[in-house]
């Protein structure tokens, strides 16, 4: 008897259909049920994984053993002539049927009652849409945009890891050059670096990310010359439209001339020909000098980094000094040394008058060769936006860069932010989702959007992309930090916001910190929310120049007073106001921000007056700058002071004006369940205001 008829005697394939129907039936019944009990993404990978590794035994144990009328039994004891597998085989068939049928059953219930609102399909960006098949489908046009394009990393084939600055930085200047290029969709760079050593085919890429072509290529130096050669595929065809190796002395000069040539291949093939206008932008030199060159790209290594860390922005500076001291006329060096300089005021590591004084000597020679250049209205849009708090003059040189580079992620992630800021939450959230068009894979430019979402009280939206989100990016700790947000103010769903904790990795970041100190509030679990704050992440943070200032020390003091605990909080926070008076820093937001905590300070220790000049002082601070995000948050500060000193009257007037509005951190629920406004609920017209609508 031949091996596949035995197989079929002994019923191994129709036992290996029946799991693979009860696997498929299992997996799509926790994939459902799974995330609306909180159930965390693992256990469901686990689910899977178990039922992966089971096959092959159950297909051993099916050939091994066979089901007698006398219970189980070794193949080999069985009599052939008294065998009952062919009554088995029938039992088998209806059992697959059975699970196939309650397997599409469930389906069909999945999508027309089980919670509707979660399952469907909202218009979202690319980064957050549900994973591609893993088969791979003849591609068509109809699949992919015109004139799009993504440029691969480019493999360092010097195979010297020193060189891998050079190579990147040759890559992120195509994509710059390519970026002026209007009509061109040009994925961004933080996506397209996914790729990198990857195993996945071109088609695969070209439907992850959207485009129908796709450049790859390898950069080598050696000694004084530099080898380049990139060929450019046709996703639909997967012909090479073009492909050329190029080998020359190494120069600045050169190396452009070969990214011109490139750019020129692509748009001809994608396109049509250059304008006179893109061809004189592409041909400017932005230096002669190639150490100087070498040491920017040097400087844009350190930048691109994905950490938002003084260390960063320290290296950027670094790399960026040497760069414009071998080059004093190099723009683009002067233009990144603004950024490092406005990043050092902004982030608070550095906001002396020596550094402002730098980052405005840096802008003016910036400006000073070329104004109107994208370089120099990046360094001018940096400037205002990080040191002098002018977010509508940051806006216009920002948008002013996006005419220029219409197909530049970054920029428009710069418009986007700077948008929020000046109160403009509809235009930003369309702006975000720019960006995503062309960076799908950008994690800050989705958690941004996210916030932005929740800004403008977009919940439901915000809360279905977020999900997505997250299933594809299971690591990314600050998209749980945004889910868990909108589930409390959204629903005051705070059990699912502490599963989103706890799977959280304590790390000094805004979004941990802010999670992890103010849940516990909520939660009205004051010994764990004192305990919070001998996290070593959350005191790191705390001492971080970028939190607003004296926020640990009023946090602190009022955690003691909810532990009833008077006499401590009392001295906590008179010596919180006390080491602040004496602290005066420059950045404006900052200043602000910690003017707001000292009167928050002096309302919480029944200094009425001190409290409410404090507070008009914050007030007047932040409105110089326009600052719609910041100057929310301060207006919600002052309004719980005006209640803590007794202005109910006023105190409701700010509360019925902020509420839910775009930007402003006062929402319904999370007023009714924070109990530092609980002094508050003797007051019926509170209790009236802020009770959370019903959501369906």
């Amino acid at each position: 008897m031949s091996l596949y008829s035995e197989l079929k005697r002994r019923n191994v394939f129709r036992v290996g259909i029946a799991y693979l129907a009860f696997a498929w039936l299992l997996i799509e019944v926790a994939g459902t049920l799974f995330p609306g009990f909180g159930i965390p993404d693992w256990a469901f990978r686990f689910v899977v994984i178990m039922l992966a590794i089971g096959f092959l035994p159950t297909l051993v144990f099916s050939w091994a053993y066979e089901i007698t009328p006398e219970g189980l039994k070794r193949e080999k004891e069985v009599v052939h002539d008294v065998s009952v597998t062919h009554l088995t085989a029938k039992r088998l068939d209806g059992i697959t049927i059975g699970l196939i049928v309650l397997a599409l059953a469930f389906i069909v219930a999945d999508r027309m009652w089980l919670d509707p609102k979660i399952t469907q399909r909202a218009e979202v960006p690319a980064v957050v849409s549900e994973p591609e098949p893993t088969s791979e489908p003849e591609a068509t046009e109809s699949q992919y945009p015109p004139n799009s394009i993504a440029v691969l990393p480019f493999a360092n084939r010097s195979n010297v890891a020193e060189d891998l600055f050079f190579t990147d930085g040759i890559h992120d200047d195509l994509l710059t050059q390519l970026a002026k290029i209007d009509d061109l969709k040009v994925i961004s760079r933080t996506s397209v670096m996914e790729y990198r050593d990857t195993s996945k085919k071109i088609p695969e890429i070209a439907r992850e990310l959207g485009v129908a072509t796709i450049l790859e290529g390898g950069i080598q130096r050696a000694g004084k010359r530099v080898r380049i050669n990139a060929q450019l595929i046709d996703v639909v065809t997967d012909e090479h439209l073009w492909a050329e190796t190029f080998d020359r002395e190494m120069t600045v000069e050169n190396i452009f001339e070969i990214q011109t040539e490139i750019t020129r291949q692509i748009v001809s093939a994608v396109r049509g020909e250059l304008s006179s206008d893109e061809i004189v932008s592409l041909t400017q030199l932005p230096t002669e000098n190639l150490e100087a060159y070498e040491a920017y790209m040097h400087a844009k290594a350190a930048l691109n980094e994905s950490a938002y860390t003084a260390d960063k922005y320290l290296r950027t500076q670094e790399w960026a000094e040497k760069a414009v001291a071998l080059d004093p006329h190099f723009t683009w060096g002067w233009s990144m040394l603004v950024e490092a300089h406005g990043q050092a005021v902004w982030m608070g590591y550095d906001a002396s008058a020596e550094r402002v004084k730098a980052a405005k000597f840096a802008l003016e020679q910036a400006m000073g060769r070329n104004p109107e250049s994208a370089e120099a209205q990046n360094a001018l849009g940096s400037y205002l936006y990080r040191i002098e708090g002018d977010y509508i003059g940051a806006l216009a040189a920002f948008q002013n860069v996006s005419v220029m580079q219409p197909g530049d992620a970054r920029t428009m992630f710069k418009v986007a932010t700077t948008q929020r800021r000046i109160g403009q939450f509809s235009e930003s959230i369309a702006s975000f989702e720019k960006a995503l068009h062309l960076d799908p894979l950008n994690g800050q430019a989705l958690s941004d959007y996210l916030l932005t979402l929740m800004y403008n009280s977009e919940y439901e939206k915000g809360v279905l992309l977020a999900e997505n989100a997250i299933q594809r990016f299971p690591h990314e700790d600050i998209l749980k930090s945004h889910l868990a947000f909108m589930y409390i103010n959204w629903k005051g769903d705070l059990l699912r916001a502490r599963v989103l904790l706890n799977e959280m990795t304590p790390r000094a970041g805004f979004e941990f910190v802010t999670l992890a100190t103010w849940l516990p509030l909520y939660e009205r679990d004051f010994t764990q929310a004192l305990s919070v704050w001998s996290l070593p992440e959350v005191i790191r943070y705390s001492e971080y120049g970028g939190s607003p200032s004296g926020w640990r020390g009023r946090e602190l003091g009022e955690i003691y007073q909810l532990l009833g605990k008077q006499d401590a909080a009392a001295e906590i926070l008179k010596e919180f106001i006390a080491s602040e008076s004496d602290n005066e820093p420059l950045a404006i937001r900052n200043r602000a921000f910690q003017l707001i905590n000292i009167a928050l300070a002096y309302a919480l220790t029944n200094e009425p007056q001190r409290a409410l000049v404090k507070m008009k002082e914050a007030k007047s601070v932040i409105a110089t700058t326009g600052d719609s995000l910041a100057g929310a948050m301060i207006d919600g500060s002052a309004a719980r002071i005006l209640a803590l000193v007794g202005q109910h009257d006023l105190a409701l007037e700010e509360i019925e004006r902020l509420i839910d509005t775009s930007g402003n951190h006062l929402t319904r629920w999370g007023l009714s369940l924070d109990p530092r406004w609980d002094f508050f609920r003797v007051d019926q017209r509170f209790n009236d205001l802020v009770r959370p609508v019903s959501n369906p």
